[in-house]
């Protein structure tokens, strides 16, 4: 991989003296941001371009070259590709299109790319992608021309699996003042991935936060893995939000569990922070420089009434807490100037104090004696204030460089006069105070997740499946450590009355057939049967009901439960994601799970506080808590069980999706009445 990035020697195939050539503007691009390396050029005739010249024949540059960049027909690529291989050079970028994401034919061209490449010990960039940048090293090899100007250096690299949006991304974080390390647009991946090229950046001396932009995850653990491992934040730009599957779902948990969801939780859980847009991965990353946000605790100080009532706004959405003033600091604040303009409250409005040195006073007073988590400093001004508001962001620059506190700079300056600012100072300054609080939570969810996210724990070997038995899933739940109301299967309706004597009254009667998924639905489920007639008069009826609507269902059988009152009915669900392996869906249960939708996940195995946060994330909490003069939910033993389940899950990965719905979450413990699975 450093090959990649930092080649001694490069040589561009495809290169012609045309002008409306695409691969004379990678060497353009390299003259351009001043590379220093050997240049080489191959194309069908002899010439020179930008001082380099053009050799119709890969055999006339030397062996052992570091780089080739390859830009001509996809049908010639692998031709070009085998002299690669016999020339020494093992480091390839394939900037041409026309392969699998183009035909059929073109899948076959990159399935010979592979081949010749692991025959040769070729590692290559793409196909079909724009290619790399370094500007550590004045490596600049897109097709596309890119100024000096439009590229800042910086500590944020990029990797993309849309050249376009590898482009938008260096742009905007050069623009944004922070600049970029290095950028690579994967196209098709079918050597190299994200995870080949995260795992280099995250070692990478040169680089301190990676953006990624993903259309596709294709292996979620291994991407959970480095970023857990990872001492640098990652922001992920996750686009092809969908779902990935148009299949009828068989159960609550496939139907809730849409891909994205499970991308979403499987970041938190790695401390992968998820970005929307575009400006939010930038805001991001300007959070994410400044120094570490530790709480939640802020102060917002502002020129204007107004942005101050709207900061504070943003700081309820993104979860701070407007930290009290003292009165020290108060009496400080007020020694400066007449006592009647200043109300002590926090955001604090400076809206008639013309004096910015005042302003950088405060914000040091404000760190020393308050002593937040972060400031918020909003600067309105005109033009002909411009020369003191600038001069105040250079103060806060040294501040925030002295005391090592995150104090996040707004600037809304007449005519968009702030943006003379951007790369003046070291500290990013936004122009907008809702980027502003996001920027700051950014950070304060990183360095708090960095300090318990650690390895996946391991599961252990899987218990036995009782496959043939209708009642296993209830029986390896048992297995498991997860109560369950006792329960007994009978073949016909004599048996069940015979059963319900042996659990006691009152049962519950459920329909048990390979055919019936949601009992309920097609009336298989009667509650509260009080004596033995009542049981077999019911199972009679049953069948004729669960018969007339799933005909099909000859294998009907009945489970007979001993009746659990009381509770909050939630449900566990549980599925084998392609991405990710084995997931958990935790949330309010029962029969209206899908019409609610109040469900959490996260990627198994799960810890403790993945559990924990699980609970807190669904709007129902509050039932769990006790809501109405209702006893609180054993959070304790719901805990247990979530874990219990993971487990469960982690082991028997021949289980396609396993549900316990509804588990009963007691003021004391917790009881399955019902569970399935699908293998």
């Amino acid at each position: 991989m450093h090959c990649i990035f930092y080649p001694q020697s490069i040589v561009v195939i495809g290169v012609s003296e045309k002008p409306d050539n695409l691969a004379r503007t990678i060497l353009l691009n390299l003259r351009t941001f001043s590379y220093s390396g050997a240049l080489y050029a191959v194309g069908r005739e002899r010439g020179e371009v930008y001082g380099v010249p053009i050799v119709p024949s890969l055999d006339e540059v030397p062996d052992g070259l570091d780089l080739a960049v390859i830009l001509v027909p996809a049908p010639l690529v692998p031709g070009i590709m085998e002299t690669c291989g016999r020339k020494g050079i093992r480091h390839v970028v394939i900037e041409s299109g026309g392969f699998s994401e183009f035909s059929e034919e073109g899948r076959h061209l990159e399935e010979q790319l592979i081949e010749i490449a692991r025959r040769w010990g070729i590692r290559f960039v793409g196909p079909n992608c724009i290619s790399v940048v370094n500007l550590d090293a004045g490596v600049c090899l897109p097709f596309a021309p890119i100024g000096r100007e439009t590229l800042r250096f910086g500590p944020v690299s990029v990797v993309a699996q849309s050249g376009g949006v590898s482009i938008t991304y260096a742009e905007m974080f050069s623009a944004a003042g922070l600049g970029v390390n290095k950028v690579v647009s994967i196209g098709n991946k079918a050597d190299l991935d994200e995870a080949d090229y995260l795992a280099y950046l995250i070692e990478d001396p040169g680089t301190r936060v990676v953006c990624l932009y993903l259309e596709s995850v294709d292996d979620g653990r291994g991407l959970m893995d480095l970023a857990r491992r990872s001492e640098k934040p990652i922001i992920v730009h996750k686009a092809n939000r969908g779902s990935a599957s148009q299949s009828i779902a068989r159960s609550h948990t496939a139907a809730l569990a849409n891909d994205d969801r499970i991308v979403s939780a499987a970041f938190r859980q790695a401390g992968i922070l998820r970005a929307d847009t575009f400006g939010d991965a930038v805001a991001i990353a300007q959070g994410l420089v400044l120094p570490p946000v530790r709480g939640d605790d802020l102060v917002v100080i502002s020129r204007s009434g107004g942005h101050a009532v709207i900061a504070a706004d943003f700081v309820d959405q993104y979860g701070f807490r407007l930290a009290p003033l003292p009165e020290e600091f108060v009496g400080a604040v007020r020694s400066l100037f007449r006592a009647d303009v200043i109300a002590p409250t926090n955001p604090l409005d400076l809206g008639v104090i013309f004096d910015f040195d005042l302003y950088a006073r405060i914000v040091e007073g404000a760190l020393r004696m308050i002593r937040p988590d972060a400031v918020l400093l909003i600067n309105t001004y005109s033009k002909t204030e411009a020369e003191g508001a600038h001069h105040l962001a250079h103060q806060v620059d040294r501040i925030v460089q002295e005391t090592g506190m995150p104090v996040a700079l707004c600037m809304y300056g007449e005519g968009g006069i702030a943006r003379e600012l951007i790369g003046q100072v070291s500290i990013p300054v936004f122009l907008d105070m809702g980027q502003a609080v996001r920027a700051l939570a950014a950070s304060r969810d990183w360095h708090r997740r960095r300090t318990w996210t650690g390895a996946m724990p391991e599961g252990g070997p899987g218990r036995s499946l009782p496959i043939d038995a209708p009642d296993g899933p209830l029986a390896l739940c048992r297995e498991y450590g997860i109560p369950v109301a006792p329960w007994a299967v009978a073949e016909d309706p004599d048996g069940a009355a015979e059963a319900a004597d042996g659990l006691g009254y009152p049962v519950v009667l459920k329909a048990l057939s390979a055919r019936v998924v949601h009992k309920s639905d097609v009336g298989g489920v009667v509650l509260g049967l009080r004596d033995r007639e009542a049981v077999r008069r019911e199972a009679e009826a049953m069948r004729a009901r669960v018969l007339e609507r799933v005909p099909q269902a000859g294998d009907l059988r009945f489970l007979v439960q001993r009746m659990v009152e009381g509770g909050v009915e939630v449900i566990l669900g549980g599925k084998q994601d392609p991405a990710f392996g084995p997931v958990v869906m935790f949330g309010l249960g029962g029969v209206f799970v899908e019409v609610f939708g109040d469900v959490s996940f996260r990627v198994a195995p799960l810890t403790r506080a993945d559990a924990e946060e699980m609970m807190e994330e669904i709007r129902g909490k509050a039932l769990l808590r006790g809501a109405r003069g209702r006893p609180p939910a054993d959070r304790e033993a719901l805990v247990e069980a979530i874990l219990a389940f993971s487990r469960l899950l982690v082991e028997n990965p021949s289980l396609a999706e396993v549900e316990i719905n509804p588990l009963l979450a007691l003021p004391q413990g917790v009881v399955a009445v019902d569970a399935r699975w699908v293998g």
